[in-house]
């Protein structure tokens, strides 16, 4: 029996209040460790005071951009705000399913996903993601070009993706690695879906 169901019940841990209550205790703390007030900290984020108060009593679900702003005003990473300790603010262990969800919307097009960490350091920044593109959601394709290098992993799905002038025909199982600075994105999506891990660095 894994400690995700016990006696028949799910663990609350993996429930999105758990987790706003976990980062807002998390932001509390840090907060606090740098004898910053809630209003020097909404100042230094661009947020207001009463979003911070919300944050930290767990009565909001924060976007990343949000987590983002609060990270480099306390200068941590996002993962920090995840964390438990300050102990842990180096390894961060994100446990199935507790991982922050959202999604990204553009006129045309969106698809979800759960950051799985995202840390930055003297030799760069990483950022890893399980994403979830729906065909019918999916309408047209964004390419990307950037510095640093790019990690896929194919969990479900089937689909093209273009890395320069080559495009790769992707499955369960594939994986992808290429320099971000190569233009890229899928092309077509061939199920109903498409789900992947993908890790992307980029340099200081």
């Amino acid at each position: 029996m894994t400690d995700r169901m016990k006696d028949g019940r799910k663990n609350t841990a993996d429930t999105p209040a758990a987790i706003e209550a976990q980062v807002g205790r998390a932001l509390h703390r840090l907060r606090q460790e740098r004898g910053l007030t809630a209003a020097q900290l909404a100042g230094a984020a661009g947020l207001s005071t009463a979003m911070i108060s919300r944050i930290e009593n767990g009565h909001v679900s924060p976007s990343l951009g949000t987590l983002q702003a609060l990270a480099d005003a306390l200068e941590v990473s996002v993962m920090a705000l995840f964390s438990n300790s300050e102990n842990a603010a180096d390894v961060h262990h994100v446990r199935a399913g507790q991982g922050l969800p959202s999604r990204r919307i553009t006129p045309d097009h969106s698809h979800d996903y759960l950051l799985l960490g995202k840390h930055t350091g003297p030799g760069g920044s990483f950022l890893s993601a399980r994403i979830h593109i729906a065909r019918h959601e999916a309408g047209t394709l964004p390419r990307y070009q950037h510095e640093g290098q790019v990690f896929m992993y194919v969990i479900e799905g089937r689909a093209s993706y273009a890395c320069g002038a080559q495009v790769f025909a992707l499955a369960p199982g594939d994986t992808l690695s290429f320099d971000g600075k190569l233009p890229h994105g899928f092309t077509e999506i061939r199920s109903d879906h498409i789900e992947f891990i993908s890790v992307t660095h980029r340099p200081q």
